[in-house]
């Protein structure tokens, strides 16, 4: 922690000046920091690896109140950018992918000089874990975890049906072929989920493809590799039937019905493995995801944010600095995977009858990609790709070309124009906040 003393009017001697320096340097030392912080996160899964953190803490920090604070994902969003430009909203919070849109409306501190000032070492994080929450040179998210993605299915349903287990590193086509053997009337084969992270995504990844440019301005979904997949795994509902209908998943998501033993195999998240293992047992088995070109996944992690509003940065940044220690990520293991370089294994040893460890390859394969990303309008476009391929999975006459080419062209229209980009700042259903709005209510 930093703190700025005035120097003396007049310094007699030198020995005076060092013992200046010395009273100085103790008097930093003892600072500590106090006062009250507001933490927002949103599982509550993880509420009892928060409360730890929480602990831990303030055994080093007994003069700093935390007040943590669960909020369901369904509304998370919604109070941040309603709270977070008033001032009203939490000192530190988790994000995800949508902090372009934080970075952009300067809702989020900027945590670079305090890193290089305190010495915090960011190599002890994955390369890909520190570039989704940085900027141009700037940081403004201290990693938290990062996602693993992977194949799930339900031995019982393969021995039900003589069928062999999957095995790492299928191609489509035995997946598909697994799928089929294993689809009847009680129970599909496989679920194709219009979900990116845990789905189509990591399908036009291992496909060569990409959904936002690499210089994060233009669009790609509507190339060659992008559409393959999604043809692959639209075909597997309407065309192949061993896959739940779009209709059928609003019923009953998917997850759900994997782990009530509806469908054989789903792709999904590391996060997802408590509750299958809950449901399924020793009957829950994990393979690497199928591979059509390459090996890829959607590689996403957690970051703990500090707002630009707040009142008490300093206690707010050593506690993101805890949080973001070996120590923390230890004690937050068992509800997912570390970003701290190691701690990631002791996660994996928490659920290594089901080979667990297989999800935290993906991350590093050369193939894999983060979550679509554009510098402006990030929100808009993302709602726009969201609606493509909700529209492509609920028709099971759809033109995938065509949908894939108009949501091509919409996002490109916004995130390459630089008086809408300007304009809008975040939207979140029909709820838009513009630059005007934000300074408005940042001033009132």
């Amino acid at each position: 922690m930093k703190r700025t003393l005035k120097k003396g009017i007049c310094i007699a001697t030198a020995a005076m000046m060092v013992a200046g320096m010395t009273s100085v340097t103790a008097l930093a030392d003892d600072t500590k920091a106090s006062g009250k912080i507001n933490f927002y996160y949103w599982d509550a899964d993880q509420t009892n690896e928060v409360n730890k953190v929480i602990e831990l803490f303030n055994e080093q920090n007994p003069d700093v109140e935390v007040v943590a604070t669960q909020i369901p994902s369904g509304e998370y969003w919604t109070k941040l950018q309603t709270s977070l430009p008033t001032g009203t909203g939490p000192d530190v919070f988790w994000m995800n992918r949508n902090i372009p849109d934080y970075i952009n409306a300067d809702l989020v501190m900027d945590l670079t000089d305090r890193i290089e000032s305190d010495g915090v070492d960011m190599s002890v994080y994955p390369q890909f874990a520190q570039d989704l929450y940085s900027r141009d040179g700037s940081i403004y998210a201290i990693p938290k975890d990062y996602d693993g993605i992977g194949l799930f299915y339900n031995k019982a349903i393969f021995d039900e049906m003589g069928v062999d287990y999957p095995t790492d590193d299928m191609s489509w086509d035995e997946l598909k072929d697994l799928a089929t053997k294993t689809t009847n009337e009680y129970h599909y084969g496989f679920i194709s989920q219009n979900i990116g992270n845990i789905c189509y995504q990591d399908f036009i990844y291992s496909n060569g493809g990409r959904i936002s440019s690499e210089d994060n301005i233009g669009c790609e979904v509507n190339e060659e590799p992008a559409v393959e997949a999604i043809q692959y795994l639209h075909d597997l509902m309407y065309v192949d039937k061993v896959a739940p209908s779009y209709a059928e998943l609003q019923e009953m998501k998917g997850t759900d019905m994997f782990a009530a033993g509806q469908a054989a195999m789903i792709t999904a998240g590391s996060w997802s493995l408590s509750s299958f293992a809950d449901a399924l047992g020793d009957d829950l088995g994990i393979c690497t995801m199928p591979v059509a070109k390459t090996p890829a996944i959607t590689v996403h992690g957690l970051g703990y944010c500090i707002s630009s509003k707040t009142e008490n940065p300093d206690a707010c940044w050593e506690f993101v600095k805890f949080c973001a220690s070996k120590e923390a990520q230890e004690a937050t293991a068992a509800s997912a995977i570390p970003a701290y370089k190691g701690c990631d294994q002791i996660w994996a040893d928490t659920y290594s009858q089901y080979d667990a460890e297989k999800l935290l390859a993906g991350a590093y394969y050369e193939g894999s990609l983060g979550n679509p990303w554009w510098d402006k309008n990030f929100t808009d476009a993302n709602t726009i790709l969201t609606e493509a391929m909700t529209n492509i999975w609920a028709d099971e006459n759809a033109d995938i070309q065509a949908i894939l080419d108009q949501c091509d062209a919409d996002i490109e229209a916004i995130t390459k124009n630089k008086t809408i980009a300007d304009r809008t700042i975040m939207k979140h259903g029909n709820h838009i906040i513009n630059k005007a709005t934000l300074l408005m209510t940042a001033f009132s």
